[in-house]
């Protein structure tokens, strides 16, 4: 389990900055986001902040709103990332499901991120 003195970083891929803000404070302290992208476009971004953010992001989470070509791009840029890591220092991509918000508003949305992140990091809440 995560010591809730040390969050554990994330970086977080969201349409909406100020939704992406809030849902960092309902994660705190567990977790941090240390880079919040708001533009799909370049996804290239995702290997300057991996090698260059400190501490290193312990994982990438995506929100529902990016499209599925640009969550598998997330997903080959880890991939390859993570080929070069040690063993046991791979890092996950986390994928809100789309239409969460839109279901749950955001006390659902959060809820659904404390569960998987708390499932993915073996962290209690």
């Amino acid at each position: 389990m995560a010591s809730p003195s040390t969050p554990i970083p994330l970086i977080c891929f969201g349409a909406h900055r100020d939704l992406a803000q809030r849902m960092e404070q309902s994660l705190t302290p567990r977790f941090a986001y240390p880079a919040i992208v708001t533009s799909f476009g370049d996804l290239s971004v995702l290997t300057t902040l991996l090698n260059t953010l400190n501490p290193t992001p312990r994982g990438v989470i995506v929100g529902g709103g990016m499209k599925e070509d640009g969550v598998e791009e997330v997903q080959r840029i880890v991939a390859e990332w993570n080929e070069a890591r040690p063993e046991g220092a791979e890092i996950p991509v986390v994928k809100v499901p789309a239409g969460t918000f839109e279901a749950g508003g955001p006390a659902g949305l959060v809820k659904w991120i404390r569960e998987e992140l708390g499932r993915v990091y073996k962290v209690e809440w």
